[in-house]
């Protein structure tokens, strides 16, 4: 079962078939690059498989928990975020649509899941990689909690391309 993590802001939960359209609608370019589908964008059907695999994921009790980000007081689907649980550490990614960037939610976001995995998890160390010119991503980390340890030079194949990464990182004591 998908815990629901909130800070009153923010709510971090389970994505349903209702968020379809949201989720389709809130793909834009920079996200698509950034996670190597373009030019191609989602459709309906791969966005259903990647929530049902998602889904899969939670109910397996997978290596990988995969939250929707939503406003708290009106449950909009603002973006996304994952974990993924590696030996003693997680490593996390995330995502805010258009609309709701510049709002801080992808901080709280990061906040929520990186005290969650601490607490549930007892992982001795939590992750990102964020591309060195993605400056909106990188000051969520920094805000969050994290602290950049370093660059990753072509560590992570997105699209067709090895990519640069900047690491970060934070510990139970530190979040």
């Amino acid at each position: 079962m998908t815990p629901q993590l909130t800070d009153g802001v923010v709510l971090l939960d389970r994505h349903s078939d209702a968020d379809l359209d949201a989720h389709l609608a809130g793909e834009d370019e920079e996200q698509a690059r950034r996670f190597g589908w373009y030019p191609a964008r989602s459709t309906p059907e791969t966005v259903h498989r990647a929530f049902d695999g998602w889904a899969a994921e939670w109910s397996s009790n997978g290596s990988t928990r995969t939250f929707a980000l939503r406003v708290a007081d009106s449950g909009e689907l603002a973006g996304g975020c994952q974990l993924r649980l590696r030996g003693g550490s997680a490593d996390l990614s995330y995502w805010v649509f258009p609309a709701f960037r510049r709002r801080g939610y992808a901080t709280r976001a990061l906040r929520l899941l990186t005290s969650w995995a601490f607490a549930e998890f007892g992982v001795a160390r939590v992750e990102l990689r964020v591309e060195p010119d993605n400056e909106a991503s990188r000051g969520a980390a920094v805000a969050a909690g994290f602290v950049e340890e370093g660059l990753l030079p072509e560590c992570e194949q997105i699209g067709d391309r090895l990519r640069d990464m900047v690491l970060y990182a934070t510990g139970p004591t530190t979040s």
